[in-house]
Order: structure tokens, then C-alpha cells, then sequence
């Protein structure tokens, strides 16, 4: 081959652009489905209930979150799972809601699985940290799989409901059946804090080495592999 062709050849190659690899997206993106419906939440009933205002039609709708039930009024840990979920959909906020087969319930609430705008999933997040219990309402199964692997996380560590005390009063909860269900990954959707007690004011941890993503924001002082433990 002459000399006149090579450089022909290396002219064309270094016409063509060099493909340049996208970066990783970050853990926990794209957690928001892409069908979910946005909304405004304008009240928090509840740990599992909640107002939100469509801006496409303006209506008020009441929303049952799907497969989590929380502590009812005048019980044990009520005003923690209300709390909780005021925090993780605050109000005037945006919500994004996600329905399954069913749309309402015989009350006539909407039935959503909601994220807030940090893509927490509210409903299993109060489920992992056991603000309420793993429910099915038939036909709506989208996530129950993963919600009671997160339930069993939380009977483990015996986390409020499961605590086998209450949060106001003296008298215990019912204690936990014990469970051997392995612990399922988390998905890294809980929010990242500058210490493990800024995280445990929150009401997040703990977290397990080679289980949740989050013990790696963390110091594991003692090597137990389990960073902010209670």
C-alpha cells in the first residue's frame, strides 16, 4: 500500500469523532416511573392518607397510599407516621403518583404509590422503617413483594411498630414473630445527611455492609458492618 493511501486512510480516521462513553447515572435516578401523574400535596391526613391537587383539572383528590398501613389516631405511633409522611411529602410540594389495577377503594379514595421529589418511594420507605405494615388490597400487587421484604427488615430491627413499645405510652406493642427473610438491597432512595445522627434524627438507618447502598455514605467506626445503628 503507497504512502499516499495511508495518509488518505489516517486523514478519514481522524475526521471521525471519537465516541465518548455517558456517564453512570447516580444511584436511585430515574426511581420516579415515568407514568406517574404529577400532583400538589395539600394536606396530610394521616400516614397513609393524603390530599393532593392535580393542575390539569384543579380538583382535590384524597389519596390512599397503596399496600402501607399506618398506626390509626388515639394508637401507638400514629403521630410518628404522620409526621413522617409530612416530611417525606411536605406540604405545597410536588408528589408523583402511581396507580395500579384498581384506582379506588370501597371508600372512594384514589389508590397511588407515591415519590416525592427526591425519588423517595413514600410508601415503602415507611414501610422499611417501620412507620406501618406491608398490606395487600387485591388486585393491587405491583410492589407487595418488595414491601414485605422491607417489613421484614423492620420486624428485625425492631423498628417503632415493631419495637414492642409505644411512642407515647407505656404499654407495648406486640412483639414481633422473629423471621429469617434475608435482607433485600434497599435501592439507595433514602436521602444522604453530612452524619449518621443527623440521619438517625431523621428516622433513617440503620444500614447493613453488602445489603443497603447508603452504608457506603457512611464510617463503619467499630468494622461491625453496620453503620448508623440506634
Amino acid at each position: 500500500m503507497s504512502r499516499s493511501i495511508n495518509a488518505s486512510l489516517l486523514a478519514v480516521a481522524l475526521a471521525v469523532p471519537l465516541a465518548v462513553a455517558a456517564p453512570a447515572a447516580p444511584a436511585g435516578a430515574g426511581a420516579i416511573p415515568k407514568s406517574a401523574k404529577k400532583a400538589t400535596v395539600v394536606k396530610i391526613v394521616d400516614g397513609d392518607t393524603i390530599d393532593v391537587r392535580f393542575a390539569r383539572t384543579g380538583s382535590t383528590v384524597r389519596v390512599r397510599l397503596l399496600q402501607v398501613d399506618t398506626p390509626e389516631r388515639g394508637t401507638c405511633w400514629f403521630t410518628a407516621a404522620t409526621r413522617r409522611t409530612g416530611a417525606l411529602l411536605p406540604v405545597g410540594k410536588t408528589t408523583y403518583l402511581l396507580a395500579d389495577k384498581e384506582p379506588k377503594d370501597r371508600y372512594g379514595r384514589s389508590l397511588f404509590y407515591a415519590w416525592n421529589t427526591g425519588g423517595v418511594f413514600v410508601n415503602r420507605n415507611l414501610v422499611r422503617y417501620g412507620y406501618g405494615k406491608a398490606v395487600l388490597y387485591k388486585p393491587n400487587d405491583k410492589y407487595i413483594t418488595v414491601m414485605r421484604a422491607e417489613q421484614a427488615k423492620a420486624k428485625r430491627e425492631r423498628l417503632r411498630i415493631w419495637s414492642g413499645r409505644c411512642d407515647t405510652t407505656n404499654t407495648p406493642t406486640p412483639t414481633p414473630a422473629p423471621t429469617s427473610t434475608p435482607d433485600p438491597p434497599s435501592g439507595g432512595n433514602d436521602p444522604r445527611f453530612p452524619t449518621c445522627a443527623a440521619a438517625n434524627a431523621a428516622g433513617y438507618g440503620p444500614y447493613r455492609r453488602g445489603t443497603d447502598p447508603e452504608y457506603a455514605w457512611y464510617q463503619d467506626r467499630d468494622g461491625d458492618g453496620v453503620v448508623c445503628e440506634r
